[in-house]
């Protein structure tokens, strides 16, 4: 009986280990600071893609390919301002049905590029859904940066 107790507290605190290990930040790097300027469920993007928006053409190209046949995002209050911010936007590819969702949680800085760290929700097996195409999106702002960014 002792043995078992033993064994089942070893694995607890080694799960409490793992879990508190994996929410810290990777070494070597710093947290980024951003801002969530765009989220949503219905994009243009049918395509899973990682954006770096630095240029207002960049900027522009972007906002055609998020609107193209999407339903009304409302982009009238985002604006661009060239050498102030660099703009990252994620995109989830196309979904036949809703529940999906796409989240930068988390931006890492290490010397030579930036690392995203990016959540991905799927339904659960049986949740009722709605039979609609979905394209999950989120766009965040952050200081402006020339650093490479990955996904």
């Amino acid at each position: 009986m002792k043995e078992k107790i033993i064994i089942s507290l070893s694995i607890i605190i080694i799960l409490i280990g793992v879990t508190y290990i994996s929410i810290l930040p990777p070494r070597n790097a710093d947290t980024v600071e951003f801002e969530t300027v765009l989220k949503g469920q219905y994009s243009g993007i049918s395509e899973r893609d990682t954006f770096v928006i630095n240029t207002k053409n960049e900027w522009d190209i972007f906002l055609n390919k998020l609107q193209n046949g999407a339903e009304e995002i409302e982009t009238k209050n985002l604006s661009f301002e060239e050498g102030e911010h660099t703009f990252v936007a994620v995109t989830m590819g196309e979904n036949q049905t809703t529940g999906y969702d796409i989240e930068i949680k988390e931006v890492y800085e290490y010397k030579d590029y930036m690392q995203l760290y990016v959540i991905r929700e799927i339904p659960c097996a049986g949740c009722i859904l709605e039979s609609k195409i979905t394209r999950p999106f989120h766009m965040i702002k952050l200081a402006k940066t020339e650093k490479e960014i990955r996904r």
